[in-house]
């Protein structure tokens, strides 16, 4: 279990989540060139998210906008400004794909029955996921349900991404930046592995993000950001 500098040098934890979460702020140097930086404005309020809880179905709809990179940061100085084809996004009007997505439908449906959803995910994720992935909300996958499932859980469960995962097996098999690190693609939301996706893939993600950081994962959200940055300094292996 080791943490890197991109030019390979070993650094101690908390120097990696100083340095790599930084750099996820648009008002910070960027540490890997390329890499998306985020609005702070925007972290903040979903930090308020997580820890306050949903209140409305506007909410619901920033999340998504979050998660599915429909948020102009740089732009996102006194509030939300949205991507071209979410720009009605507070009007639930919005688009994947090219094609109209029922952002109201999941919306409404997570803030109405929020505080059911929060005590049924402290004691069964998976049920609540099912439940989301039977709204039937096309364009809305396996990884923006668990999304979800991260804010209805106020952080208690994580957010599956790509580059988190990626950062999170290369410090456990003490990988240094530029190497390759395999990626495992979540199962299709209407098939049958969804039934145990919480099970099969979020536990041993969780086992290992408590192995390296503890629980502090779960209470603030410095750690994703740190292992979302790191996580663009592997290369794929599929």
């Amino acid at each position: 279990m080791k943490f890197y500098t991109l030019d390979g040098n070993e650094i101690d934890r908390t120097v990696f989540v100083e340095k790599y979460g930084t750099s996820y702020y648009i008002d910070r140097p960027r540490y890997i060139p390329r890499v998306g930086q985020s609005s702070r404005l925007i972290e903040d309020y979903m930090d308020e998210l997580l820890k306050n809880g949903v209140k409305e179905p506007l909410d619901v709809v920033r999340i998504l906008a979050w998660k599915l990179g429909k948020i102009k940061h740089s732009e996102s100085k006194n509030g939300f400004v949205y991507a071209k084809d979410w720009e009605n996004a507070e009007r639930f009007e919005v688009y994947r794909y090219n094609r109209p997505l029922d952002i109201r439908t999941i919306s409404e449906y997570i803030s109405n029955n929020i505080t059911r959803l929060e005590e049924t995910a402290m004691i069964a994720p998976q049920k609540v996921l099912c439940e989301l992935r039977n709204l039937n909300v096309t364009g809305l996958g396996t990884v923006y349900l668990i999304t979800l499932l991260y804010f209805i859980s106020r952080g208690k469960y994580p957010i599956y991404d790509r580059f988190a995962w990626m950062a999170i097996q290369a410090i456990c098999e003490d990988k240094k930046p530029g190497e390759a690190v395999a990626v495992t693609e979540l199962p299709w939301k209407n098939s049958h592995a969804f039934e145990r996706v919480f099970d099969t893939y979020m536990v041993p993600f969780m086992e290992q993000l408590e192995s390296v950081f503890g629980t502090v994962y779960q209470e603030c959200r410095d750690v994703d950001r740190a292992l979302w940055v790191y996580g663009h300094a592997f290369r794929v292996n599929r």
